[in-house]
């Protein structure tokens, strides 16, 4: 029997679905069929033969160095390249409500981030590179992270350098072409399901010219993520003698103060990667790179908090309590005290104390990261040549608009004309003891058995509000407004040369060569705020009704709790993300009709003004200079070399002084410096055995001039 030689690759199509706590996820699977003459050759490549080439990578280094490649990315339900690093040895990542956000080598995030080599910037106010949620793992091809510097690594890292690499399209051995579908929904998120999604096509050509080969991948992903944390605090103390109502035959530890925290995040993602290569003879290869992200990510989270009730400690009795041990040190033990865990907290006397505030958190980050290189690569004999220019950028706007809202209790002792009559004597006679507060008491009850932190609204004690009370406009007054439209702008242009000429003897290669970058940072804090304290300054809710709305209510999904704070009032969030100059003016219309109804004098809620003290402009410019000699004996392998950096520093801020009448007067000021720094740099790898690899790295960094480094590592493979 005779088959046609035939050639079939599958694209990748996988569902992943999320519902905490479960994870399901579909692998991919690429499949090539050949057939010939009266067999059929079927070879199936998974992530076995990435790990095989991953570690066969990092054998050959001369370095601290730890690879993932492509098929490990692939195989992950990985949300962003954070969360593909936390595969990685000796790499801790931090998660913002799940979503890896940050990564920590040794401990510290203070590393250099690469693409391709290039060197990209901070997005927002971080100088370490790229925010890893920004990236898409559909992009990369693999990830480099590098523990122990080389003199030719570019400076600047303290934990590692993390290189990450996009597929190169004269590396391909056919066409490649990828499809992957994703969806993600949970129960804890307000939103459906959504959408990942990500596609891969590359190939090489050869031409009259020569061979040439393009590659471009893109992503587009959404997220809608959840995180509930409750909070409460227990510092203070009662004593058994102190005569309070609430004392016990024992001291103990009171409430001292609950916040019911809801964060939700909704992330949009667009990654393009894109990369040319032309080699129009063996000895020589040019090439072009693009990668661009951009991204918004917008918080809509709200905040309760019952404040001032350990105003309420002499009268709050509790109802159950806990042992709190405090163990032993040295061998002395420390003893032990009593801590409420279950109780009412009523209001006093005059209904001042217990507080109930209602925060909305609307945030954004608004990122364009871009990131393109061209160059060219010579191969002779023993020489090799490569030449490239770089410039990267991230611009990064952060608009954000929060507010609080006090709740009135419309069945509080404390009477709401009694308020404004105290203000208007404040203002008549200076007498500040008199209470014109624009809050007043709320009871609460709470229960911490079980190690749970429930806390919510006494609605059957006296002078609890009612749910129909907790969502009147009339109950709620404008506590506090703060909005900010913070700019960040980072940038960096390079160029470097580098050599290598290869040696027939113990030192097998030298590396030397040049780079000089440009980099800019610019920082301006955009912001106004205004705080609302007495009741005659605050706008009721009537006033703005038509910016209210309930807050979530499923702050118990989570965890399937019964106690907690069901019902409040919040500004809208949606119409703050989107028109908030529109909200801006209706606050400032309530504001005025308020005081037509108070005789307030309050005045407006400005716009956004640039800080004095918060902005700045630095240019930093580098030339750096090494020389690193490669050698190998027997079984020992490794480098040595220098580095040199001479770096000028320009640095534009704003100084602030004061006339005589006690007026600030900004200037603008140009500060210049310059450093240099020799930077040694030492690898040793001993290759004891075939599956023992012992590694030692010694060397200086540009960010800690004052030390040396040492880092050991023992690589086991098979």
């Amino acid at each position: 029997m005779t088959h046609k030689l035939s050639k079939i690759t599958l694209a990748m199509l996988s569902a992943t679905a999320l519902y905490m706590p479960s994870l399901v996820h579909a692998q991919e699977t690429t499949a090539e069929v050949e057939a010939a003459d009266d067999y059929e050759v079927i070879q199936v490549s998974g992530i076995r033969s990435s790990l095989t080439s991953a570690l066969l990578e990092k054998r050959e280094t001369s370095n601290l160095v730890e690879i993932i490649q492509a098929e490990d990315i692939g195989k992950l339900p990985d949300q962003n390249l954070a969360e593909v690093l936390e595969n990685v040895t000796g790499i801790q990542i931090t998660r913002t409500a799940g979503v890896g956000t940050g990564v920590q080598i040794r401990g510290t995030n203070a590393n250099r981030t690469e693409i391709n080599g290039v060197s990209t910037v901070g997005s927002g106010s971080g100088r370490s590179g790229i925010n890893f949620e920004d990236v898409s793992a559909g992009i990369i091809s693999a990830v480099e992270v590098t523990k122990a510097s080389q003199a030719k690594t570019i400076e600047g890292s303290v934990g590692g350098t993390i290189n990450l690499r996009t597929i190169r399209p004269l590396q391909l051995s056919e066409t490649l072409a990828s499809v992957r579908v994703q969806a993600e929904t949970s129960s804890l998120s307000t939103d459906g399901a959504t959408p990942r999604l990500s596609g891969t096509y590359g190939d090489n050509w050869e031409l009259d010219a020569g061979k040439f080969g393009v590659v471009i991948s893109g992503s587009y992903s959404e997220q809608d993520v959840t995180a509930f944390r409750p909070r409460t605090d227990r510092d203070n103390s009662v004593a058994s003698d102190s005569g309070a109502a609430s004392a016990q035959a024992f001291d103990y530890l009171p409430i001292q103060f609950f916040v019911q925290d809801y964060d939700n995040y909704e992330y949009e993602t667009v990654n393009i990667a894109a990369t040319v290569e032309w080699a129009p003879n063996d000895n020589t290869k040019l090439f072009f790179d693009a990668v661009i992200n951009d991204q918004e990510r917008r918080q809509e989270s709200s905040r309760i908090q019952a404040s001032g009730i350990s105003g309420l400690k002499d009268i709050a009795a509790p109802t159950e309590f806990d042992t709190v041990n405090f163990g032993s040190l040295d061998g002395v033990d420390l003893g032990s005290i009593q801590a409420a865990v279950q109780g009412v907290i009523p209001l006093d006397e005059d209904g001042s104390d217990g507080n109930l505030r209602f925060s909305g958190d609307t945030n954004s980050r608004i990122t364009k990261s871009e990131v393109f290189r061209i160059g060219g690569e010579w191969q002779g004999d023993n020489l090799s040549v490569t030449v490239e220019a770089a410039s990267s950028s991230s611009d990064t706007t952060t608009p954000s608009f929060n507010t609080t809202l006090n709740f009135i209790n419309p069945n509080s002792p404390l009477d709401y004309d009694a308020l404004l009559a105290n203000h208007f004597a404040n203002e008549a006679n200076g007498n500040e003891d008199l209470y014109d507060s624009n809050e007043n008491g709320t009871p609460f009850e709470y229960d911490l058995t079980g190690g749970s932190l429930a806390f919510g609204i006494a609605s059957d004690a006296e002078y609890g509000p009612s749910s129909t009370d907790l969502l009147n406009p009339e109950n709620v007054v404008l506590r506090d407004v703060a909005i900010g439209q913070n700019v960040a702008e980072n940038s960096e242009d390079a160029f470097r040369i580098d050599f290598s000429y290869f040696l027939d003897s113990v030192i097998t290669s030298v590396d030397f060569g040049y780079r000089f970058s440009k980099t800019t940072s610019l920082q301006d804090t955009i912001t106004t705020s205004v705080g609302l304290r007495e009741l005659a300054d605050s706008p009721t809710g009537d006033l703005f009704s038509e910016l209210l709305v309930p807050g979530p209510t499923n702050f118990n999904a989570a965890d399937g709790r019964d106690l907690y704070v069901r019902d409040f009032l919040l500004i809208n969030p949606e119409l703050v993300a989107n028109d908030p100059d529109g909200v801006l003016d209706i606050l400032n219309d309530a504001i005025v009709a308020n005081n037509a109804i108070t005789g307030s004098t309050r005045g407006p809620i400005s716009s956004p003004t640039s800080s004095s003290s918060g902005f700045f402009d630095i240019e930093e410019k580098t030339n750096a200079l090494y020389a690193q000699a490669n050698f190998e004996y027997e079984m020992i392998r490794g480098n040595f070399g220098l580095r040199y950096l001479e770096t000028d520093v320009s640095s534009l801020g704003n100084s602030i002084t004061q006339d005589a009448d006690g007026n600030d007067l900004v200037s603008q000021v140009t500060t210049k410096g310059d450093y240099d720094f020799l930077l040694p740099r030492i690898n040793i790898v001993a290759d004891v055995s075939d599956d023992l690899v012992i590694r030692a790295g010694l060397g200086k960094d540009i960010r800690r001039p004052d030390f040396d480094n040492l880092s050991t590592s023992v690589t086991f493979s098979t």
